[in-house]
């Protein structure tokens, strides 16, 4: 399911497949999700967790939540969570922003259909 707000979604792909999806607007943007996960990043490294660490942990978390099966929909911080994780691999160079398997994909808010589109074929 993809998650749209007032400015569009930002979707995280892993090996080929939709894990999360996002909206932005109302004060959330790819900038801000980005500065989220960079937060996360330097908190676990404050923690004392290592780069290698931190890589496998992410991995690992994308890949249970790409394969496990969901017995409930996750909640608006369980996809957050995901998002910054996925955000993360990338920063640390795992994962490209956009390569063709995995990344992210930002689209902007759908359009309405124009009354004159609407009214095509009615007649």
């Amino acid at each position: 399911m993809i998650y749209e707000g007032e400015d569009g979604s930002v979707n995280g792909y892993y090996k080929k497949k939709k894990i999360v999806s996002r909206p932005l607007g109302r004060g959330k943007t790819l900038e801000t999700y980005k500065k989220e996960a960079l937060r996360v990043l330097i908190e676990a490294m404050r923690d004392g967790n290592n780069i290698e660490k931190i890589k496998k942990l992410s991995i690992q978390t994308l890949h249970n939540f790409r394969y496990n099966e969901l017995i409930k929909q996750p909640d608006r911080e369980e996809m957050d969570f995901v998002l910054f994780t996925l955000l993360i691999l990338i920063k640390l160079g795992v994962v490209e922003e956009d390569g063709d398997r995995e990344g992210l994909l930002v689209m902007c808010k759908k359009k309405p259909k124009r009354a004159s589109e609407n009214q095509k074929g009615q007649y």
